[in-house]
């Protein structure tokens, strides 16, 4: 029986060449350089080595693995479920879980940074913009993510929160730089909350 197999022109390969060159000269960036440059800055760069990268493994040529693929924790994500439906109904579980299948499904290769805005969390999760800080924050506190902020020149305040998700729960990338983020970063799974329901 023949087998169909997807053709990729000369033209296509050589797009995907270029993307996959400019996202390795992007990931060349030192983090000593990242942190002098404005905040706007680094979410750009970011942004801009996650697109490439996806141009570089369109998903028309990932054959079993379309869009990619996210590492998980059998025992750190089922822990995670279990302390979500233990939430108190005050503390929105149904949107806390459906912001951590989010988080999953939208992390950049090698730094596990969440590429979805404020904005966007609410929309996907149908709540308003200002109940994603608090959805995100019970997160936090369960130790899956980490928040940073990034200053923007001319924007007052302290800055754009910026999640990432904890290695040990979740990764998408090299599985060496997960190790090292890894040793730096405490497991969710010492936290009373996902030990013993809530704290």
């Amino acid at each position: 029986m023949a087998q169909i197999v997807r053709l990729t022109t000369r033209q296509q390969r050589s797009g995907q060449e270029e993307a996959a060159q400019a996202a390795e000269q992007l990931s060349l960036l030192s983090e000593e350089l990242l942190k002098h440059l404005p905040g706007e800055a680094r979410i750009a760069i970011s942004r801009a080595t996650h697109a490439l990268q996806k141009a570089a493994r369109p998903d028309t040529t990932e054959g079993l693995w379309p869009g990619g693929f996210t590492m998980l924790s059998r025992m750190q994500t089922a822990a995670i479920w279990d302390a979500i439906r233990a939430l108190p109904s005050d503390d929105r579980p149904h949107q806390v879980r459906h912001a951590f299948d989010l988080v999953l499904l939208n992390l950049r290769q090698d730094t596990g940074e969440v590429l979805l805005t404020r904005d966007q969390l609410a929309e996907e999760i149908g709540c308003a913009p200002k109940h994603v800080s608090t959805i995100m924050g019970t997160l936090e506190k369960m130790g899956v993510i980490r928040r940073e902020r990034r200053k923007i020149e001319g924007m007052q305040g302290r800055g754009v929160a910026v999640y990432f998700i904890n290695p040990h729960v979740a990764w998408n990338g090299s599985l060496d730089v997960r190790k090292a983020q890894a040793a730096e970063t405490r497991s969710p799974m010492q936290l009373e909350l996902l030990q013993g329901g809530a704290s």
